[in-house]
Formats: structure tokens, sequence, C-alpha cells
């Protein structure tokens, strides 16, 4: 089942954060994270698309195509210049679109390719047009000094430059109901998914986190983000756990992890927010590589959990929580009161865990209080260092309703995933199973719309 672990943010003094700057180019803390990344999958990837394709007439060409994809990715996350962040954001999905057009005859990619192809450039031109809003707001096309401009208090350009960096963010990160291409892509090799949803997808949150004072200056912009990442979160977690085939459930998997992502960036968890973009590409990497070895595997929804084990487990998640956040307040004491919402999350995560490896087996509680204590602190720490790490802006507060907005959405998660084992016992769920098989006919609605705009050519 879909587990969102979250790590308890804090606001730390950040160490000056250390930076190469050749004018088009800067290597920062960020942009040297997301390029080691990104380098790293690439060789993984690019060695297990050599071994798969292997007597394929066209792997040369498929090589060729993955690497440059990986050279105008790299570029992306370095680039100090908005002209050619956009370059390279564009030639991106050039490329990738090279990558789905592997298998030409097979209908299913390449209508999912024209759909990709029709949402990557109205992302492009939403970039585009907030490039240039920046730019006459703040004669300059590097982004280093527009954020120097914005921090200086100089907001010409806002608020429009941030909502239409926003939407261009949700369509690269799959966010609903902008989602339904990236499902539809799984007739591709599977290098390219791997490479599409540990990296390529990320691009959206990369994004925010560059331009991270423009969203600092439009505090509506942050909470459009919470709220659609948190219905992409909810909705990618419930329709994922219907999905019968691995490749596709992996795919709503991404989808439910980049809402949570933007969650995140909505209420200024950044240094949290780098942490599960780099935690999520190498997990969702791993898990298209080896989706091969999970056929076979019993559904995780059909486990059955325990009444009493959820309930005892809520309640030690909850009492794990508040101890840690209490110890964590008197050793480090902030200025900025942490969301409420985020501790329950947390609190939430645990006791779901802990409810999983103790239903039926009441003997592994010892062990599995000890993995949630080892969990929660080990994610304090690396966020710890993030924030030490990171430099960034000071998020602006979180209004009370987004707070209970976002915490009443993941608690209906965690109860739907706790009760999910019982749906095909009633017949309300298991018209909802069928519902979310289907992905609530989102995809469906999104192709006519499609085939209406851009009819296809093809005579069948």
């Amino acid at each position: 089942m879909q587990i969102f672990v979250i790590f308890l943010p804090m606001q730390v003094p950040n160490l000056p954060d250390p930076m190469y700057d050749a004018g088009f180019v800067r290597f920062d803390t960020l942009a040297v994270t997301m390029a080691v990344l990104v380098t790293f999958l690439g060789a993984i990837v690019l060695r297990f698309a050599a071994r798969y394709l292997e007597g394929d007439p066209k792997r040369t060409r498929f090589l060729v195509w993955m690497s440059l994809t990986l050279l105008a990715v790299i570029t992306l996350v370095i680039s100090n210049h908005l002209l050619l962040l956009l370059a390279a954001w564009t030639a991106t999905s050039l490329c990738l679109h090279r990558l789905l057009l592997h298998y030409p005859d097979r209908v299913g990619a390449v209508f999912a390719a024209r759909k990709k192809f029709f949402f990557s450039r109205l992302a492009e031109l939403s970039l585009l047009a907030a490039a240039i809003m920046l730019y006459a707001g703040h004669s300059t096309w590097r982004i280093d000094e527009v954020v120097a401009s914005i921090n200086g208090g100089n907001h010409a350009g806002l608020p429009a430059a941030a909502f239409l960096l926003a939407f261009c963010a949700m369509l690269k990160s799959a966010q609903f109901p902008f989602h339904s291409w990236l499902p539809d892509t799984m007739d591709t090799p599977t290098p390219v998914s791997a490479l599409m949803h540990a990296g390529i997808i990320n691009a959206g949150g990369f994004l925010v986190l560059r331009l991270a004072p423009v969203f600092t200056a439009t505090p509506s912009a942050m909470h459009l983000l919470a709220v659609v990442g948190t219905l992409t979160a909810v909705f990618g977690a419930i329709v994922m756990l219907a999905q019968p085939g691995v490749k596709r459930a992996l795919a709503f998997s991404t989808i439910a992890q980049m809402g949570f992502m933007m969650v995140q960036v909505g209420l200024g968890a950044w240094g949290l927010a780098l942490l599960h973009l780099v935690a999520h590409s190498m997990y969702k990497a791993h898990a298209f590589l080896q989706a091969g070895s999970t056929i076979g595997a019993a559904p995780r929804a059909a486990i059955p959990l325990a009444t009493g084990a959820l309930a005892l487990a809520t309640l030690v998640g909850t009492t794990l929580v508040v101890a840690l956040s209490t110890a964590l307040h008197f050793l480090l004491p902030t200025s900025v009161e942490t969301p409420i919402a985020f501790l329950a999350i947390t609190a939430l995560a645990l006791a779901y865990g802990i409810a999983r490896a103790t239903s039926g087996n009441p003997s592994s509680l010892p062990r599995a209080l000890a993995a949630a204590l080892g969990i929660a602190s080990v994610a304090l720490v690396l966020h710890f260092v993030a924030g030490q790490l990171l430099l960034t802006p000071v998020a602006p507060p979180v209004p009370g309703w987004l707070g209970v907005f976002v915490l009443a959405a993941f608690v209906t998660l965690f109860f739907f995933q706790a009760l999910l084992w019982r749906a095909s016992a009633h017949p309300i769920g298991r018209r909802l199973y069928v519902h979310a098989l289907s992905g609530f006919y989102v995809g469906t609605l999104a192709n006519r719309a499609l085939n209406r705009l851009w009819p296809s050519q093809q005579s069948n």
C-alpha cells in the first residue's frame, strides 16, 4: 500500500550556501544534489538499457536519445538563466518524446506520446510566459539576480508569474487532473519508465525549489500547490491500490508521491521536499528496474489489519511523534511553529507501518516499535542536515484552513488504506474498486478532449 513517510520540518539557521556562478550556470547545493542524482541514476539506467535492448536493431539510436535526455536534464538543473532553463526544459521533453516512440507500431504508445507532447507544450508556454514576466519586472534573465531582486522587495511580475510557474510544475509533475499522460506511457521500454519516474518527473518540484522566492512572495500560489498536491496524493494512492499491473501501479505511486512533494513545497518545507525528491528517485528507479521480480507477489491491499493492532498502533505512533517533537523542541528551539498537519501525518504513517507489522503477530511489536523509532529519528536527522545545507527563504505562515484540509485528507487516506482489505465484503467497496481501477475516468475524459483538439491522423 501507499505509505507516505514524512519528515518533521524544522526551521533552523542555514549555513551559507556555497555556489559557483558562471553566469549561465550555477553550482549550489540544489544544483549539485540534482546533478549528482541524475548522473548516478542515468548511468545505472543506461547500463540496464544496454542489456535490456540487446538484439534490438534500434538499440544504438535508443541509447543516443537517452544520453541526450540525460544531458538536457543535467543542463536544466545547473542553469542560472531563464532562457537556458526553458531551452533545457524543452529539450528534455523532446528527447523523451523520441524515447516514448521507440515502438511506433504500438498504438497505445503513440497516443501516450501525443498526450505527453500536448501537456509538455502547455508547460513550456507557461514557463516562457513566466520568464518574460520576470524579465520585464526585473530587467534580467539570470535566476540569481531575479531572486535577489525579489528578496530586495521588487515584486514586479508577481503573482501572475508565480501562478504560471505553478501551472507549469503541475503539468510536468503529473498533478491532478493533468496526470493521465504518465500512466498511459507504460508501453514504453522499462528503462524509459525508470528514467521518467526517477528523474524527469521531478522537474516540476525542482522548478519550485529553484524559484522558491517567487512563491514565498506569492503565498496564494503556494496554497494552490498545497491543495492540488493533497488532492493528487490522495487520488494517486487510492487508484494505485486498485491496479493489477505492476508498472501501472508504480505510475500511480509516482503521481501520489509527486503530489505529496507539492504539499511539502506548498507548505514551505523546502528541505523536506528536496529529501523526498532524492529518496523517491532512488526508490522508483529500483522499483521499475526490478518490476519483473514482483510478479506473483500477494497484493498488499489483501493483507488484513486487526482492529486492535490498528488502534494500538495509532496510539503508539501518536505518542512517539509527540515525544520526539517535544524533545526536539527543547534540544533545538525554533522561532517558527511546526505545522500540526506534518506531525499528524508522521504519526499516521508510523501507525500504519506498526499495524501492518503486528497484525496477526503481536510478538513483533517490540521490533516494530524499534523500527518506528529508528525511522522517525533518522528522518529528523536527515531533515536537520537538509535545513543546514539548503539555503531557502522563510515560508509564509500556513493558514489554518489549509492545515485542516491537508490533515483531513491524509486522515481519510489512512482509514481508507486500513479498511481496504474489507472492501470486497461491501457493495460500496466493490463499486469503488471498479471506479478506482479506471482512475475514476479522468484519463478517459482527457483522451476524449485530446482527440477533439488534436485528432489522430491514423485511419484506424
